[in-house]
């Protein structure tokens, strides 16, 4: 794997990333009827999975796009689940080419219920992987 500081630097920007998602959800929770909190979720979701799979791309000192880097991260064991991550992707596609509040809702309970736990467990194991 990649020895290269630039998958660190990354990885730093996908923590503080993470860090905002998260309390974005939690925000959410409390504000469970706020449009806004509704698109801050979606809008911190879009920019931490951007930065995770730049991460995973930088560390494995990859070239591929997304999907590409996703299958190869999940081949080689960095990611659990592939769907998931693919399921992240097309969620995410979507969502940055027209806005649907059916499809925001849908795509927040997911970010809610599977997504940010994929991206824990992304960032959790590059942690490792860096020695911090």
């Amino acid at each position: 794997m990649n020895e290269d500081i630039r998958w660190k630097q990354r990885f730093e920007n996908f923590g503080k990333a993470l860090a905002t998602l998260q309390e974005m959800i939690a925000d959410h929770e409390k504000n469970l009827s706020s449009r806004a909190y509704e698109i801050a979720v979606v809008a911190a979701f879009q920019f931490t999975f951007e930065l995770g799979w730049k991460t995973l791309k930088d560390y494995m000192n990859y070239g591929g796009t997304a999907r590409d880097t996703i299958k190869n991260a999940f081949n080689s064991e960095l990611i659990t689940d592939g769907q998931i991550w693919i399921d992240m992707l097309d969620d995410r596609n979507i969502l940055a080419h027209s806005y649907d509040q059916k499809k925001a809702l849908a795509a927040v309970n997911n970010i809610k219920t599977r997504y940010i736990n994929a991206i824990e467990q992304v960032h959790s194991l590059l942690q490792e992987k860096w020695g911090q």
